[in-house]
């Protein structure tokens, strides 16, 4: 893949995207496919390692934002993922939510194209790195942001190689601890959540059983001591996470001997042998104060903009639409510099709305999952004993991880 260079002088409604992940890498080629001139910043080199799987879950409403970008795109992407065959859950001992694409009413309403696609990130990454190349968005790899200034007119960047920029919008793209985000004044408004979990990634079964497996949640699995696990396949491999205990050594249950021990009691133990990524994380729960700076030039997407617990998908998903909104508004504001300012403030005042609505779903999944009160705890097992005999318990326990829901009235996205 060959690096790109800006031209030397500013260009006149050139827009800035610093980071080069799949967020900053959609807001790059939306732009560009409105006919905006558009370099990328991303302080790693171009062939940097990106270790695991990451973010692995598409949903049909983001493939379908690819595809609205640029005809064929998101087609492509969901091509080299994972089709989900079905998902099941269970309480203990027994199973309280089983679902099969194409099987039953449930199965005949939600098909494999509707739940979209599992792959690894960097898969993502290449489909629109490769896409950005063709619309002629510039790269600086290697190019630390190292200062951010606006104004009423244009966007100076101070870089950590020592040249300035000027852009007419920025959009910050730049992850969890977002230069753009501190140097436009906002904060993160949340707190991490009090519960541990380890992710880890592991290779694909030699027998071809992992692609066809169900994604799974189990609550109290007996075989760990009662802890939450989840595992769910993507194309290559497989993820399996666990909800450690406040008493859990997490240092040890994600060494080398502790994840094969858990492992084994959950999955083939093959799988233990073939560990190609682990991790430990507390999930933050946080939506920055602000999505734009006080000139409205500088707008927040992704993880800049919002940190969320993996559950339901939020993270990503929620980021490409934060992307693909915002070149829109900054194409709006271009168009009509009278009008600019309203459309960047329109726009960060709906995407931080759905910040905030994401935040508090994936909080009250960890809540409910955790089940630190006896109320909830009680209103897990009530609904466990009845599933048998009444779907929508089931249904309610298969939904808690997720907290899938229609969008409120007048709010017209789905992350």
């Amino acid at each position: 893949m060959a690096q790109h260079s800006p031209a030397a002088q500013p260009v006149r409604n050139h827009c800035v995207v610093v980071g080069a992940g799949p967020v900053g890498l959609t807001a790059a080629l939306a732009l560009a496919r409105r006919g905006l001139p558009v370099t990328v910043l991303e302080a790693e080199p171009q062939d940097r390692t990106r270790p695991g799987s990451r973010a692995i879950g598409l949903f049909l409403p983001t493939v379908l934002r690819f595809d609205a970008i640029m005809p064929g795109l998101g087609r492509n992407v969901a091509a080299s993922g994972l089709s989900i065959l079905g998902y099941d859950t269970y309480y203990g001992d027994r199973r309280v939510f089983h679902h099969r694409i194409g099987q039953g009413v449930a199965g005949r309403l939600l098909r494999s194209d509707l739940l979209g696609t599992s792959l690894p990130q960097r898969v993502t990454e290449v489909h629109l790195y490769r896409a950005c190349v063709a619309n002629g968005v510039q790269f600086r790899w290697e190019s630390p942001l190292a200062r951010l200034q606006s104004t009423a007119d244009a966007v100076e960047l101070e870089l950590g190689t020592g040249e300035t920029l000027s852009a007419a919008y920025v959009i910050g793209a730049d992850g969890a601890r977002s230069q753009v985000r501190r140097d436009i004044g906002a904060t993160m408004e949340g707190r991490p959540d009090d519960t541990t979990f380890i992710i880890v990634d592991v290779e694909e079964h030699p027998d071809g059983s992992t692609p066809q497996g169900s994604c799974l949640f189990h609550y109290k699995r007996p075989e760990l001591g009662g802890r939450n696990v989840m595992h769910m396949p993507f194309k290559g491999g497989m993820r399996i996470d666990v909800q450690c205990l406040p008493t859990d050594d997490v240092e040890y249950m994600s060494s080398p001997e502790g994840v094969r021990e858990w492992t084994a009691k959950v999955v083939d133990p093959w799988y233990g042998d073939h560990v190609s990524w682990v991790s430990h994380y507390r999930f933050h729960q946080s939506v920055a104060s602000s999505y734009t700076d006080e000139h409205r030039r500088v707008l927040l997407a992704g993880e800049a903009a919002h940190l969320f617990a993996p559950w339901g998908g939020r993270g990503l998903n929620s980021g490409v639409f934060d992307a693909t909104d915002a070149a829109t508004a900054i194409a709006r504001a271009v168009a009509d510099p009278v009008r600019g300012r309203r459309a960047v403030e329109q726009w960060a005042d709906h995407r931080r709305k759905w910040g905030v609505r994401n935040r508090d779903l994936s909080s009250r999944a960890l809540r409910i999952m955790r089940a630190a009160d006896r109320s909830t705890e009680v209103r897990r097992d009530r609904a466990a004993q009845i599933a048998p005999l009444c779907w929508p318990a089931g249904a309610w326990l298969a939904n808690t991880p997720l907290q899938l829901a229609l969008p409120p009235l007048g709010m017209r996205d789905l992350y």
